[in-house]
């Protein structure tokens, strides 16, 4: 297999933000956004409501079950929030990313030593969109097939909804329910498209980073006192990926930070409701699971991997020139 362009890698990624709102190659943010952020701010108001009314000791197992989509809801709108208010950095950092892997692919030594990487962080995007839609599918339709199990075991409909909210109305009938479970579905899909799509754009631009440390560090490795002249531009094209690695910290340490915080509590909650809950609730908890610990996992992994790559590499004085060291 052949490594993608740069445009290929990204395609997924531009489309989704594209679809909530963010133009990727823009510094410009539609109006479908505000209309998004809006409908999650609204659920976020109807869980926590709803949570409040159920706060009290004898509700524990309850609230426990409630607290996961209450975490990611509020987790979705804190990771958007700082992207959209450093969407013109995130740009800048991507054009600029953009030019050095069209360098790096028009050489074929060095498209040869990123194609591993490359290739491998490709896939694993691929399937984290896959787990996470499977996840909110699961999630957002199961209450239709509890209502029509409800009619042919009962003949009677038992309006559901995917999600426990507090509403100023009661759910007695087909259009009020339609209603709150379209609201509902959106909101379930636009949650996962903000935190799987944020999620993605730090582990893409890492891997992008870490890519041209992995040429620099191939290029000192095969130095020799031949190549002293190529030093300078080394030295050059070093400098500015570490720039753009402090680029990158800088949109993200928010997200981070975010993703650290209400992923832990996330994690208690799903591994203490695995196994003290309702067996039937058990496949979507176990997908609930699976998707929060890749969040933090490709998070981590990625993290850990370019402080490898920043402190790999390092510039030193000899008595007879300047080198870099690997």
């Amino acid at each position: 297999m052949d490594v993608p362009t740069f445009e290929e890698l990204f395609r997924q990624l531009k489309f989704n933000m594209w679809l909530f709102g963010i133009l990727f190659d823009d510094y410009e943010i539609a109006f479908r956004f505000y209309c998004f952020v809006l409908s999650m701010f609204s659920m976020l108001v109807e869980e926590t409501s709803f949570f409040i009314s159920r706060y009290a000791p004898e509700n524990f197992l309850e609230l426990t079950q409630l607290a996961p989509c209450l975490g990611i809801a509020l987790l979705s709108v804190l990771k958007i929030l700082p992207i959209a208010a450093k969407r013109q950095k995130i740009s800048v950092l991507t054009k600029s990313l953009n030019k050095l892997y069209n360098a790096i692919l028009m050489d074929p030594e060095k498209r040869e030593v990123v194609k591993k990487e490359i290739l491998l962080v490709h896939t694993i995007i691929k399937y984290f969109f896959i787990l996470n839609t499977i996840l909110i599918t699961v999630y957002n339709f199961a209450p239709l097939a509890f209502m029509l199990y409800a009619y042919l075991k009962h003949n009677r409909i038992e309006y559901k909804v995917p999600y426990a909210v507090s509403l100023p109305f009661a759910l007695d009938s087909y259009p009020k329910w339609f209603i709150v479970y379209f609201h509902s579905i959106i909101s379930g899909f636009v949650c996962i498209l903000f935190v799987t799509s944020v999620d993605a754009l730090y582990c893409m631009l890492t891997s992008q980073i870490c890519s041209n440390f992995t040429v620099i560090s191939n290029e000192i490795l095969h130095l020799d006192e031949s190549g002293v002249h190529r030093l300078k531009d080394l030295i050059i094209y070093h400098q500015q990926v570490l720039k753009l690695s402090d680029d990158l910290e800088e949109i993200f340490k928010l997200v981070n930070l975010f993703n650290v915080v209400v992923g832990s509590t996330e994690i208690c909650a799903l591994g203490f409701n695995i196994t003290t809950g309702d067996l039937g609730h058990l496949p979507g908890y176990i997908l609930f699971l699976s998707s929060v610990l890749l969040q933090i996992l490709l998070m981590s992994v990625f993290g850990e991997k370019l402080i490898r790559e920043v402190i790999s590499i390092s510039v030193f004085k000899t008595r007879e020139h300047n080198i870099l060291s690997y």
